[in-house]
């Protein structure tokens, strides 16, 4: 599987199905000139949307969900997340739908739509990006904002 044309694909079926959204996590450290690989697809969504979000990405193989997770709970870094599977072959793909709620609110507030050639796609800021990030903490997330900050030493 190829993740940018499995992007590609998962935004055309959300904004088709009407899912406001935002890719966010590696894929977007990318866009905004950080380049660094990634094994899954992360985006934010509102919690109303995620059963849509889920129906509208199935046709694409997403059909093996995962519980819902809570990251730091009860503390103001509280995260909710819901995963989203796709299994062909050997390949595997998870699709992260971040719930923007809780640490996460307000991520979808300022959204950029970016053309593509391939269609539209939309992240989040570059701000929100980097309050993702330093939310997270971890050791990936630290080398990111290392990156899209220009503070790597390149």
């Amino acid at each position: 599987m190829n993740i940018v044309d499995e992007l590609h694909a998962i935004a055309a079926r959300l904004r088709a199905a009407g899912v406001p959204y935002a890719v966010c996590g590696g894929i977007a450290v990318t866009a905004y000139g950080a380049t660094r690989t990634t094994k899954d697809i992360d985006i934010a969504i509102a919690r109303e949307h995620v059963a849509l979000a889920i129906a509208a990405v199935a046709p694409l193989g997403y059909t093996i969900p995962a519980g819902p997770m809570v990251f730091g709970e009860g503390t103001p870094q509280e995260r909710h997340v819901q995963r989203v599977n796709k299994i062909v072959g050997s390949d595997h793909l998870v699709l992260d739908l971040l719930i923007a709620e809780a640490a996460y609110a307000g991520v979808l507030d300022d959204r950029v739509d970016v053309a593509l050639p391939a269609g539209p796609i939309t992240f989040v800021s570059r701000d929100t990006l980097l309050r993702m990030k330093r939310l997270a903490g971890r050791a990936i997330d630290l080398a990111d904002i290392e990156k899209l900050e220009g503070t790597d030493g390149a």
